[in-house]
This record gives C-alpha cells, sequence and structure tokens, in this order.
C-alpha cells in the first residue's frame, strides 16, 4: 500500500475509534488538549499583568514541561499498542476542545490565568472518560499514567484556585452544566 492509502485507512479507522469512542480515540483529545493547552500557557505567562504574571512565573514552564512530558508518553503508549495519534495541526484542531483567542493575551492576567484553571477542568472531563474506557478495555499502562495525571492536573487546580481566592470548583465545570453526555 502507499502512503497516502495507508494514511487514509487511519483516518477512517479513527473516525470509527471517535464515533464508538475507544481509549485510544479519547486519549487523541487528551492529547490534543496538552499540546494547545502548552501553547495558552506560554501565551499568558508572556502576556498576564499584575500578580497572576508572579504565579504563572512560578508555574508555567513546569506546567509546560510536564504536559509536554505527558504528550510524548502519551503518544508513545498509543503507538506501542498499534494506535493511531493525531500527528497533523489539522488533527490538533479537530481533537481539541480547548479554545484559542490571541486577543487574550490583552486580558486581566487574572482572567488569563482562570482560563488556564478552566482549560485543565476541560481536561479532567476526557482523562476520566478515558480513564474508564482504559479499564473496560484492560488497557493498565494507559490508565496508570491517566490516573497520574488526573492527580497533577487536580493539584493544579487547586493551587490556582487558591491563588485566585477562588473556592475549589468556584466557576468550573459541574454535571448540571452539561445537558449532554457526548464526546
Amino acid at each position: 500500500m502507499k502512503a497516502e492509502e495507508v494514511y487514509k485507512a487511519e483516518l477512517k479507522q479513527s473516525d470509527i475509534d471517535h464515533h464508538t469512542p475507544t481509549a485510544g480515540a479519547m486519549v487523541d483529545h487528551i492529547i490534543a488538549n496538552l499540546l494547545i493547552h502548552t501553547l495558552k500557557i506560554d501565551q499568558a505567562k508572556f502576556f498576564a499583568k499584575g500578580s497572576a504574571s508572579l504565579f504563572l512565573e512560578q508555574h508555567a514552564d513546569e506546567w509546560i514541561r510536564y504536559e509536554q512530558n505527558e504528550f510524548n508518553q502519551l503518544n508513545q503508549i498509543l503507538v506501542n499498542n498499534g494506535e493511531s495519534i493525531p500527528t497533523t495541526t489539522d488533527q490538533f484542531k479537530e481533537y481539541t476542545m480547548l479554545e484559542e483567542n490571541g486577543a487574550s493575551k490583552y486580558e486581566n492576567g487574572q482572567d488569563q490565568l482562570f482560563a488556564l484553571v478552566k482549560d485543565f477542568d476541560t481536561q479532567i472531563l476526557f482523562i476520566t472518560k478515558a480513564i474508564a474506557l482504559t479499564q473496560k478495555e484492560t488497557w493498565p499502562e494507559l490508565s496508570a499514567n491517566l490516573i497520574e495525571l488526573l492527580a497533577w492536573i487536580k493539584e493544579q487546580i487547586r493551587q490556582s484556585q487558591n491563588f485566585l481566592g477562588h473556592e475549589l470548583r468556584e466557576r468550573l465545570y459541574t454535571e448540571e452544566d452539561d445537558d449532554d453526555d457526548d464526546f
């Protein structure tokens, strides 16, 4: 088979997996979210003003390192198990559930930081769904990795919400907000 044919077959299978969904397909969303989130963290790190800039100066590089490492680990786990991974800008745009806006860099620093917190929270939705799917599909190494990622993200949310003077779940997703369970 030619490269183009193999890639078309991969895209077709990916589409099927995303409508099922499978653990691998759910992790494609997590991978895309991680990539986009690192870009958004970088943007906030360079443009946030006020006390949020000090918080980001302390945490942004660590967040980026952790998320890039996780991005690589998840890709490696999927590839090691014969799964496809997003590799093109179009796929990352399609799979991410995080919104980007270049004008955000001019918002209040606290708002920029809280937008990152909301992105962490959005990632939790996909991670918890993926964990359930990995357990159903008996995929222990992926499950263990995602559980660690989930714990790390929850810690970042707690630290950031404390800094912002918010209660832990203040202004974040609740199940009552969701009128559609589909991903």
